[in-house]
């Protein structure tokens, strides 16, 4: 299928993924995929692949299921709304070179489904635009690697068709004008905090090295739309949320810091994630209340979190120009592996 002047690329817009439903089984489902991801949970199978499905798998989905319950929406998960969101408002911006569609790490949309569904549409270009600013090696190149064991599994030639993927847009003028734009607007409508904590999610200590930027890729970030804030370097942190397990993962932890800066005169703070492009169970859920009750019970006086870019015209827009641009910026999905 091809328009006029070049052949037509489908950019499939990229996430983590969600449960189905908020339902014990669906959750199940889903954690099962996400927990099996050698990409994301190193520990020797022999070790984890029992703890998993004998202790965590029969324990976690429920409560899971009731947090994604309290977020749920007639769309779905936020995660699956949001990015779909995203993708029409890219779908408007785009709609004669690009045909944009939604592919889900784990869970459906599945990756597998929309290769197939595009291939056998007679389509020949895939970009992959991953919805994670940083790169890293859970994330990103777990797409990558899923992509290569599809091909594989479905026989799939890659001599006359391409799948690329854009690899981040940590440090991006558009992504961090967009998100400083962001923050501007919110708090112009609520007041400026004592202090800004820029929250990324965590990953363990132990992957971090040469194949994995993620962690300084999060400080430039941060840094960067700090800079653009004009914020010195008291009015502003970086942390590090969702810690899982016993293991050290990369800090300072947030929740360490939102126990104690009351403690040295900070009660009144603001959070902004800039590695979650979309809001999701995690950023609503604990972000914007496991958090907020865990500052003000330790003393705090006002928590506001700030929500993620969506469908942000600023961001959409720079999105828009990412993709036009893609023959510069994109990768072959196999340089990752």
């Amino acid at each position: 299928m091809e328009s006029n002047h070049k052949p037509k690329t489908v950019v499939l817009v990229s996430n983590l993924g969600t449960p189905s439903q908020p339902t014990e089984q669906d959750v199940r489902i889903y954690l099962r995929e996400f927990l099996s991801d050698k990409d994301v949970i190193r520990l020797p199978r022999i070790f984890w692949l029992p703890l998993l499905h004998l202790i965590i798998l029969r324990s976690r989905p429920k409560k899971s299921a009731e947090l994604y319950k309290k977020v749920w929406t007639e769309w779905g998960s936020p995660l699956l709304y949001n990015t779909f969101l995203q993708a029409g408002l890219l779908r408007q911006k785009l709609p004669h070179d690009f045909t944009i569609d939604v592919a889900m790490r784990y869970g459906k949309p599945s990756i597998e489904s929309k290769i197939m569904e595009y291939f056998k549409l007679g389509f020949k270009n895939i970009l992959f635009l991953p919805m994670f600013p940083q790169y890293s090696t859970t994330t990103t190149k777990s797409i990558a690697n899923q992509i290569a064991r599809i091909t594989k599994k479905n026989n799939i030639s890659l001599e006359d068709k391409n799948i690329s993927m854009i690899k981040d847009f940590h440090d991006y003028d558009g992504y961090i004008n967009s998100s400083v734009s962001h923050i501007k607007s919110f708090q112009s409508a609520h007041g400026k905090p004592d202090k800004l904590l820029l929250s990324f999610h965590g990953i363990p200590k132990s992957y971090v090295g040469e194949d994995e930027p993620y962690q300084s890729q999060c400080f430039k970030t941060a840094n960067l739309i700090a800079n653009k804030l004009n914020l010195s370097n008291n009015d502003y942190e970086i942390v590090f949320q969702s810690r899982f397990g016993k293991s050290e993962w990369i800090q300072p932890y947030l929740a360490e810091r939102l126990e104690k800066l009351p403690l040295e005169n900070t009660k009144n703070i603001q959070v902004y994630c800039p590695g979650f492009p979309s809001d999701c169970l995690e950023t609503i859920e604990e972000i914007g209340e496991e958090s907020h009750d865990l500052f003000m019970e330790s003393g705090g006086e006002t928590y506001k979190f700030i929500p993620c870019l969506n469908g942000d015209k600023d961001f959409i827009d720079f999105l828009e120009m990412l993709i036009k641009d893609h023959e510069k910026e994109k990768i072959d999905f196999r340089d990752l592996l």
